[in-house]
């Protein structure tokens, strides 16, 4: 059976913003707008990054707040907030506002959001987001799929793995051979090249940053979002490991015990010291 290619989207260009009153045109008070910056939203306490814009252009300075509500049929429940500061250590510029919530009912939700910009600009915004009883992509506390990714070893060229520019030396393992051997293990989904925001290059790149403090006790895994790219773009299709991942979004990080097990899962933009964070607390 033919397996479907997964229409992957890109966190960082998400088209519809979210506004004041949740209508889809801007609100002629505040040029703020808001966006997911993830998909997938799972019971359970998880991070929860979201985009912040002004005038449609992403920015870095705004103070932003979360507050959590589902919508069930008594109307909206005020659930938990949280702060969400901005995530862009590393990343260049690009990055996310994270808090961190708890959701403890799958089904509808709302995440109000409070920005405040430092020329006085102030708006609450309001987000629908959809909770699920549980994570369709492996989520954190189940056991990794023991993917055959391609690694420098099984392929005449790197680059055919690899659309960085120079492709990166995380395809030494293939994430199979790291959890037959017992390695505590990270995992990085995104393609540099045909990434359409401006975040899996520089999350890649973030991932590098640590390779030098790390790599005695953590392998280091990059799996390129797409395959058969070469030499037309345009025949390029989702990886197998994708595909086997589930993934529908990028980048992805995750981090994985020596036992096989998930501990920590990463979607959207990510910034080094959440991950530095992620990874001491692995090595523990």
């Amino acid at each position: 059976m033919k397996r479907a290619v997964l229409a992957l989207v890109s966190l960082g260009l998400l088209s519809a913003c979210a506004t004041p009153g949740g209508s889809a045109a801007p609100e002629p008070t505040s040029s703020l707008g808001a966006l997911p910056a993830a998909m997938e939203f799972v019971v359970g306490e998880q991070r929860v990054p979201v985009g912040i814009l002004d005038h449609n252009t992403p920015v870095s300075d705004a103070t932003v707040h979360l507050r959590s509500f589902y919508l069930g049929s008594g109307g909206a429940a005020y659930k938990g907030e949280s702060a969400a500061p901005f995530k862009g250590d590393g990343l260049g510029g690009v990055g996310a506002y994270a808090g961190h919530l708890t959701f403890d009912t799958p089904g509808n939700w709302r995440l109000d959001i409070t920005a405040s910009r430092p020329d006085g600009e102030h708006s609450v915004l309001h987000l629908p987001i959809s909770v699920l009883a549980k994570p369709i992509v492996p989520g954190v506390g189940q056991q990794a799929p023991l993917s055959n990714n391609p690694t420098a070893t099984t392929v005449s060229d790197v680059s055919l793995i690899d659309t960085g520019q120079p492709p990166d030396d995380m395809h030494q393992l293939s994430i199979a051979q790291a959890i037959a051997e017992h390695r505590p293990t990270l995992v990085v989904f995104a393609s540099p090249a045909f990434c359409t925001s401006a975040t899996c290059g520089p999350e890649v790149k973030v991932v590098q940053s640590l390779e030098p403090v790390y790599r005695n006790r953590l392998t280091f895994i990059h799996v390129e979002i797409y395959t058969n790219y070469k030499p037309d773009p345009s025949k390029k299709q989702a990886a197998p490991t994708v595909l086997e991942w589930r993934l529908q979004t990028e980048p992805w990080i995750f981090l994985i015990d020596a036992t096989g097990t998930i501990r920590t899962r990463f979607e959207g933009p990510t910034g080094a010291d959440e991950v530095k964070a992620a990874i001491d607390q692995l090595l523990k």
